[in-house]
C-alpha cells in the first residue's frame, strides 16, 4: 500500500507546488488600487521637455548621456564644502549626481523634519542647478548606503514591527502602518524635490526620482518584492507633484518592476516603473567581500590576489542581452546602472586601510568598467562613489568605520586621484562625440580582430539620425584583459575602398594590462578627411571655429591612424606614414610631445594632432556646455566639443557666469596651457606654447608657487585639560534587561551605560560575569577595570553579523573571573559593576535580511557565585536621540557636552598615558590653525589627526564628532581628516576632544596625538598616505612635504 500512496503524492506535489507558486506570484502583486498607468510619466503633457527611446534620454529633443556620479551630502558636515567636491565633479566630466535623500539624517523624532544648515535640501538642488549638474534624486525611504537603519529614523524602528515590510528574512508582508510613515517622510522631502524639477523648473536639475532601493521583485526567480509597495510610493510621489520619470534600480539586472502588457495573465496585477535602472558591483575586495560566509579570509592586503578580468567580464559583457531580454519596457528605455561600482568600502576587525583597498582596484579599474558598460549600450549611469567623504558621528552602519573614502575618485581630503583622472580622459571622449556616440546598435559582425586574445572587445555603431547608411562610424570597444599581459599586439581591419574588393591590412596598437580605451573608426573629420582606423587613443575631439579639428592623443609611437586617400603631414611630430593598397595611408608618430597638422587634398580646413604625455594628459579637462544648460545666444549645433580645454594642473573649474577658469595647482605645476575652440577676447593675454606653438593654444605662468613655504602643518597643541566621567552622577533609569534596551530608550547611537548593584554576600569562592553584548563592552567592577571585549562578525547568523539576522545570538558571550574586585565577603558596602557597551551602528536591512532590530547593548548577564537570594536589578544610561537636533552627533556618553570642572594639564594625553582603571577620561586641547587667514583664498592645506596607541576614543573637532578610534585592533584607521569647513582661522583657536578608554595600560611612549597635513603619493597621484619613514637611528624622519593647493582665478574676458 505504501508504493500507491507514494506514487499518488509524487502525482500531486507538482501541481502543489505549482499551485504555491501562483499564490506565491499573485500575492506579491498586491491589491491597492492604483495602476501603472495612473503613476507613469506624462509624455504628452512632458515630452517636449523630457522623453526617450531605447537609446537614451532626450533633453529638449536633444540626445543626452548621463554621466553620472554618487554624491551624500549627509556624509560632509560642512556644507561650505559642498560646493567645492561638486566642481571637482564637474571638473572630472560628469554632467549628473545621484542624491541620496536620508531620512533618519532629517527626523530626528516623529514629526520634526529639519532642513537648515547641513540638511539644507533646497541649497543644494540650488547648487547643482548653478553647477549646472542635473540630479538623480533618490529619496528612499531606504536608501542602504551604509547607513545606520538603511537611513530610517531610529524612532521608525520604534513604531513599527515591518521594517521593509519585512515579516522575516526573505518574506513580505504589506503594512499600511509602515507605509503611513514612508508617505510622512515623502511628503516632508518631496515637495522641495518638485521645486527643482526639469519639466516645471526653468532651469530646473531633477531629470528623475527613485523610488526605494535595492528592492527585488524575484529572488532567484521566486517572487518577494511587494508591487503594493512601489504602487503606494509612486502614488505618493505623483501626489506630491512629481512629475519627472520615476526609477528604481534592482540589486542586479534581474527584471525588477518593468512596466509590462497586462495581456498577458501572470503580468496581471504587475507594477511598473518608468525607468528600470539596476546596480553592478563587480570585484570586491578580498577580506571585505559581501558573501553571506567569509571563512579563511586573507587579511594581509600584501597577500591578496589581484582581481580576475574574466570577473569583470562575466559581470559586464551580457547586460544588453539580458536586460533586453527581459522584453517589454525594458527593452525600449536606455539600460541604466544607477550605481556603478567606483570602489568599495571597509569595515571593522579588518587589517588594511582604504590605501590598501585603491592599491588593489588600481587607477584604470573604474574607466575600464565603465567602458564596459559603454561598450553594452549603456548611456546613462552613476558612480559609487566619486566622493565618499566621511561617517563622522555615527552615521555609518556596524559595516563601516569612520572614513567613506571608498578609495574613490577624489579621495576624502579631496585629492583628485589617477582614478579619476583616468576616468576623466574616457569620459572626455565619449562627451567630445555625444553627436555620435549617444546612440548606437551593436555589430554583430565587427570589421576588426587582434593578434592576441581578450583584448578586443566588441564594436558599435552610431545609429544617429544625422549618420547616413553605410558611413556609420564605428566605436571599437578595447580591453586588455590579455592573460599574458601583452601590451603590444596587431589590429586587423577589414576596409573595402569603393567599388575594389575588400581588404584586411593591420595596425598597431599598444594597450596597457587591465586598461582599455575607445577606438574610433570609419570617421570623417569636419575638414573632410576620412579615418579608417585608428589605434591610436583619442581622448578628445575639438571643432576650432567651425573651420578645424583637433584631436588629443598620448604620446605614443606604436598606434597609428590609417586614412582613406593621401595625406600630408607637418608640425613638430615627426610622422611616419606608409601606404596600403590604393588609397590606405597609415600615420604614426614618434615618441615625443608635440603637433602635427594632416590635410588632405580636398581638405576644407586642417586636423591638428596633440600629443600629449602622460603628465599632462593626467590633468587635461574640458569644459563641455550642454545645450539645456546653455544660455540662448549659444551655438548649441556643435555643443558636444568642449568650449575651452586646459591641462597642466591637477583641477579646474570654469565659471561661466564670469567667464572665470577657476584653477588649483600643486608644487610640481608651475603653468596651465589653455586651447580655445573660438577665438578668446582680445583683453585676455596669455603666452604662446613653445611645445604647441599655434594661434588657438595659449600657456599662462603661475607666480605663487613660492607661498606654502611659509607654512608648517604641524601646529603646536596647547592647553590640555581633562576630567574623567563620574558614573555615580549620571542619570540611572531601572529597566527590565530582558525587554528594555538601547533602541527602545533611544540610545542607538554609540554608547550606553548599564548599571547593577549587589551585596558582598558569596556562595562561592569564584565569581564570575557573563555578559553577552553588541559590539564591545568595558567592565568596570568598584571602580576598577575588569576586562572587555568585542562580538562582531562578518558571518550571516553569527553574533554580532554586519549582514543578515542573528540566528546564534546566544554564542556571543564571555566569561570574566570578578573575584579578586569585588569588596570581602560580608562587607557591608555594595559592589557596583558598571558595564559600558558601544553599538556599532543598526544593521541597515539590506536586500531580503530583516535585521534592524538585531540585538543592541546587553542581551543577557548574570553573576554566578552569589548567594540565591541575590536579585540582580539593571539600570541603564544614554543619549535620548529624540531630544538631539542630529542624532548621529553623540558618543552616547551622558555627560559629554554638560558644563563640568576640567582639570588644567601642563602636558597632554601622549605625556600621562592612559589607564584603564580611570574609565572614561575626557581630554581637549587646543590648536591655531597652521595656515595664516591671509592665505585662506589662495591655498588649500587639508589637515588629519594622527593617533597611536592602543586605546578607544571618540575624537569631536569643535562640537562634532570627526571621527571614533580603536587602536586595539577593532579598525585599522589611523589618520581622520579635519573638514576644512568645521576649522577656524586666524585668531580663533580649534578644539579637539577626545572622549578615552582602554583595555589595557598605554604608556605615554606608546601615544602620538598630533595634527599633521596630508603626506601623500603625488607622484604616481594614487593620493596614499606614504608612511613616515625613519633613518638608521630610528629617531629622524625623512621629511616629507604635504599636499597643499594653490588657487588662483584666471579671468577669460
Amino acid at each position: 500500500m505504501v508504493i500507491p500512496e507514494l506514487a499518488a503524492l509524487l502525482t500531486v506535489l507538482p501541481a502543489g507546488l505549482v499551485a504555491f507558486y501562483v499564490w506565491l506570484l499573485q500575492s506579491r502583486k498586491g491589491s491597492l488600487p492604483i495602476t501603472t498607468a495612473e503613476c507613469a510619466y506624462d509624455k504628452n503633457k512632458y515630452g517636449d521637455i523630457l522623453n526617450w527611446d531605447k537609446f537614451c534620454l532626450y533633453i529638449h529633443g536633444k540626445p543626452t548621456l548621463i554621466i553620472s556620479g554618487e554624491f551624500h551630502y549627509f556624509r560632509v558636515p560642512d556644507k561650505s564644502r559642498w560646493e567645492s567636491i561638486l566642481k571637482k565633479y564637474r571638473a572630472g566630466g560628469f554632467n549628473c549626481v545621484r542624491l541620496y535623500f536620508h531620512w533618519g539624517y532629517h527626523s530626528p523624532d516623529e514629526g520634526i523634519y529639519n532642513f537648515d544648515d547641513n540638511r539644507d535640501i533646497d541649497y543644494l538642488l540650488n547648487l547643482c542647478e548653478s553647477l549646472n549638474l542635473y540630479v538623480l534624486a533618490a529619496p528612499g525611504p531606504y536608501i542602504c548606503a551604509e547607513t545606520q537603519a538603511g537611513g530610517f529614523p531610529f524612532w521608525v524602528l520604534d513604531k513599527v514591527k515591518r521594517v521593509r515590510h519585512m515579516s522575516f528574512t526573505g518574506f513580505k508582508k504589506y503594512d499600511p502602518e509602515f507605509s503611513a510613515y514612508q508617505k510622512q517622510w515623502f511628503e516632508n522631502i518631496l515637495p522641495i524635490i518638485a521645486k527643482h524639477q526639469i519639466t516645471t523648473k526653468q532651469g530646473g536639475c531633477v531629470i528623475a526620482v527613485q523610488i526605494e532601493n535595492e528592492l527585488f521583485d524575484k529572488v532567484i526567480k521566486i517572487p518577494y518584492g511587494l508591487h503594493d509597495e512601489m504602487r503606494f510610493l509612486s502614488k505618493v510621489a505623483r501626489d506630491c507633484e512629481i512629475n519627472v520619470p520615476l526609477f528604481t534600480n534592482d540589486p542586479e539586472e534581474m527584471g525588477s518592476f518593468i512596466i509590462k502588457s497586462s495581456s498577458n495573465p501572470l503580468n496581471r496585477g504587475n507594477f511598473g516603473l518608468d525607468l528600470y535602472g539596476f546596480d553592478k558591483y563587480i570585484v570586491f575586495v578580498p577580506a571585505s567581500s559581501p558573501t553571506p560566509w567569509a571563512f579563511n579570509v586573507v587579511q594581509d592586503p600584501k597577500k591578496w590576489k589581484p582581481w580576475k578580468p574574466k570577473d569583470v567580464a562575466k559581470s559586464l559583457d551580457v547586460l544588453e542581452q539580458k536586460t533586453r531580454g527581459f522584453g517589454y519596457e525594458a527593452a525600449k528605455t536606455p539600460i541604466f546602472i544607477p550605481e556603478l561600482q567606483g570602489g568599495w568600502f571597509s569595515t571593522y576587525k579588518l587589517q588594511h586601510t582604504f590605501d590598501d583597498v585603491y592599491n588593489f582596484y588600481g587607477d584604470a579599474f573604474t574607466r575600464t568598467a565603465y567602458e564596459s558598460v559603454l561598450a553594452q549600450g549603456c548611456t546613462m549611469a552613476s558612480i559609487y562613489m566619486v566622493y565618499g567623504g566621511t561617517n563622522w558621528g555615527t552615521v555609518g552602519d556596524v559595516d563601516g568605520y569612520t572614513s567613506y573614502d571608498y578609495s574613490a575618485c577624489i579621495r576624502e581630503y579631496g585629492y583628485t586621484s589617477s582614478r579619476m583622472r583616468e576616468l576623466r580622459l574616457g569620459i572626455n571622449f565619449i562627451r567630445s562625440f555625444s553627436d555620435l556616440f549617444t546612440k548606437t546598435e551593436r555589430v554583430k559582425n565587427p570589421n576588426v580582430s587582434t593578434s592576441i586574445k581578450n583584448v578586443f572587445n566588441l564594436q558599435r555603431k552610431s545609429v544617429m539620425k544625422n549618420v547616413k547608411l553605410g558611413d556609420e562610424v564605428l566605436f571599437s570597444f578595447f580591453r586588455n584583459f590579455n592573460e599574458q599581459q601583452n601590451p603590444v599586439f596587431q589590429v586587423y581591419v577589414k576596409y573595402k575602398e569603393g567599388q575594389r574588393r575588400e581588404q584586411t591590412f593591420s595596425l598597431r596598437c599598444y594597450l596597457q594590462y587591465k586598461t582599455s580605451f575607445i577606438a574610433l573608426g570609419n570617421y570623417t573629420t569636419i575638414t573632410g578627411l576620412k579615418l579608417i582606423f585608428s589605434t591610436l587613443p583619442i581622448y578628445l575631439r575639438v571643432i576650432q571655429d567651425r573651420v578645424n579639428e583637433i584631436w588629443i592623443v598620448p604620446v605614443n609611437d606604436v598606434g597609428e591612424l590609417a586614412f582613406q586617400g593621401e595625406v600630408t603631414v607637418d608640425g613638430n611630430l615627426i610622422p611616419s606614414i606608409r601606404k596600403v593598397g590604393h588609397a590606405i595611408h597609415i600615420v604614426s608618430f614618434n615618441d615625443v610631445g608635440g603637433f602635427a597638422r594632416i590635410r588632405s587634398a580636398d581638405s576644407s580646413g586642417d586636423l591638428y594632432i596633440l600629443a600629449l604625455r602622460n603628465e599632462s594628459l593626467s590633468t587635461l579637462h574640458a569644459i563641455f556646455e550642454e545645450p539645456y544648460w546653455a544660455k540662448t545666444n549659444n551655438d548649441t549645433n556643435i555643443s558636444h566639443s568642449p568650449s575651452i580645454v586646459t591641462w597642466g594642473i591637477q583641477d579646474v573649474y570654469f565659471d561661466s557666469s564670469n567667464s572665470v577658469l577657476e584653477t588649483q595647482y600643486g608644487d610640481q605645476e608651475h603653468d596651465i596651457t589653455i586651447l580655445f575652440s573660438r577665438e578668446p577676447s582680445k583683453h585676455v593675454r596669455f603666452q604662446s606654447h613653445p611645445t604647441y606653438p599655434l594661434p588657438f593654444i595659449s600657456k599662462k605662468q603661475f607666480t605663487a608657487g613660492e607661498k606654502t613655504s611659509e607654512i608648517h602643518l604641524v601646529p603646536k597643541l596647547v592647553r590640555w585639560r581633562s576630567r574623567i566621567t563620574d558614573f555615580n552622577n549620571l542619570e540611572w533609569k531601572i529597566i527590565d534587561l530582558k525587554n528594555g534596551g538601547p533602541v527602545e530608550n533611544y540610545y542607538a547611537s554609540g554608547h550606553i551605560l548599564y548599571n547593577t548593584r549587589f551585596s558582598s554576600n558569596y556562595s562561592s569562592s569564584k565569581v564570575y560575569l557573563s555578559i553577552n553584548m553588541r559590539h564591545r563592552c568595558t567592565i568596570f567592577v568598584n571602580g576598577r577595570f575588569v576586562g572587555g571585549h568585542t562580538t562582531f562578525s562578518r558571518q550571516l547568523f553569527f553574533p554580532g553579523s554586519k549582514n543578515g539576522p542573528e540566528l546564534f545570538k546566544s554564542l556571543g558571550g564571555k566569561k570574566y573571573d570578578i573575584t579578586q574586585f569585588l569588596r570581602p565577603n560580608g562587607d557591608e558596602e555594595k559592589n557596583s559593576v558598571i558595564i559600558l557597551v558601544e553599538n556599532w551602528g543598526i544593521n541597515r536591512q539590506a536586500v531580503i535580511f530583516n535585521d534592524c532590530r538585531n540585538p543592541r547593548g546587553i542581551i543577557s548577564s548574570n553573576i554566578d557565585g552569589l548567594i540565591k537570594e541575590t536579585n540582580l536589578t539593571w539600570s541603564i544610561c544614554g543619549v535620548d536621540l529624540r531630544k538631539l537636533d542630529n542624532p548621529f552627533n553623540t558618543s552616547g556618553i551622558p555627560d559629554e557636552n554638560k558644563n563640568l570642572e576640567w582639570n588644567e594639564s601642563e602636558k597632554g594625553i601622549s605625556s600621562y598615558g592612559v589607564i584603564p582603571n580611570d574609565g572614561i577620561k575626557w581630554w581637549s586641547f587646543r590648536f591655531s590653525h597652521p595656515m595664516e587667514s591671509k592665505f585662506k583664498d589662495i591655498l588649500n592645506a587639508p589637515l588629519r589627526l594622527v593617533l597611536q596607541g592602543a586605546f578607544t576614543s571618540y575624537i569631536f573637532l569643535n562640537g562634532t564628532i570627526i571621527g571614533r578610534y580603536y587602536g586595539n585592533g577593532d579598525c585599522a584607521q589611523h589618520d581622520y581628516y579635519l573638514m576644512d569647513g568645521l576649522l577656524k582661522f586666524g585668531d580663533e583657536e580649534n578644539q579637539i576632544t577626545m572622549m578615552v578608554y582602554s583595555w589595557e595600560t598605554v604608556n605615554p611612549e606608546e601615544i602620538i596625538v598630533e595634527i599633521r597635513g596630508w603626506e601623500i603619493d603625488d607622484v604616481k597621484k594614487t593620493g596614499n598616505l606614504i608612511k613616515l619613514k625613519k633613518g638608521v637611528d630610528e629617531d629622524i624622519e625623512f621629511e616629507v612635504k604635504p599636499w597643499i593647493v594653490r588657487k588662483e582665478l584666471i579671468p577669460l574676458t
